[in-house]
């Protein structure tokens, strides 16, 4: 059997860089996919190396992308920027998005995302952070009726974690909202002319073990990266 293979873009600490077991484990579970961990480059041959190695890519959580990129400059002082991780994902999303590989982002990855599509963020929101653990969920979630995400969970309503301070302001070229908080945040997006590009504001690797739809999320993700081997 060939496993599907997906490239993840990870956080750097230190000299070490790596990313939470729980997206590995999400993208195992739900369908045997192969998460990898992908090393920083802006070589363009290393970066096309990768995109036609991987069968998908998932841009996952991390501290904040540079105001820089959205047109900005730095607001607050809870904005925390790691230049090296940025240049690696914005050098990595063009091609990665020209290859119609299934991109999957979540948290700072649909941030990511919808920046490099040309849209904007809130730089600081508050009372998005929950202090109970991130397998509990006490954050209503409207879904839209016919979008990406309605069509994945069957669900009018989700309740998730949250664990961010940024969130999407201006959506970017194409990107249609799937999901928006209680207070109107955009909280999930796909893109019109892509065959898998879904954002996910809130961290669904960390509760998805009982939660169905959250399980679908993956399994359609995985799904798609299975159909460009």
């Amino acid at each position: 059997m060939k496993r599907p293979m997906i490239g993840i873009m990870p956080s750097k600490y230190g000299e070490a860089m790596g990313v939470s077991w729980r997206y590995l484990n999400a993208l195992w579970d739900c369908g045997n996919a192969l998460g990898v961990i992908l090393p920083y480059t802006t070589d363009k041959e290393k970066i096309n190396e990768y995109v036609g190695m991987f069968d998908g890519f998932l841009f996952s959580g991390g501290i904040d992308i540079d105001p820089k990129y959205y047109g900005e400059e730095k607001q607050f002082d809870s904005v925390q920027i790691d230049e090296e991780r940025d240049s690696f994902e914005a050098a990595m999303f063009r091609p990665v998005y020209e290859s119609k590989k299934p991109i999957l982002g979540i948290c700072r990855g649909i941030q990511v995302l919808n920046v490099f599509m040309g849209g904007t963020l809130y730089q600081h929101i508050d009372n998005h952070m929950q202090t109970i653990p991130g397998y509990q969920t006490e954050q209503k979630v409207k879904v839209v009726e016919g979008g990406l995400l309605s069509k994945i969970t069957g669900k009018t309503e989700l309740i998730t974690n949250s664990f961010h301070h940024q969130n999407v302001k201006e959506l970017g070229n194409g990107l249609i909202c799937d999901a928006y908080s209680e207070d109107g945040y955009i909280e999930c997006f796909h893109d019109t002319n892509h065959p898998f590009f879904l954002g996910i504001q809130w961290h669904p690797e960390m509760y998805y073990p009982t939660d169905p739809a959250m399980q679908n999320v993956f399994r359609e993700f995985v799904g798609a990266c299975n159909k460009s081997l």
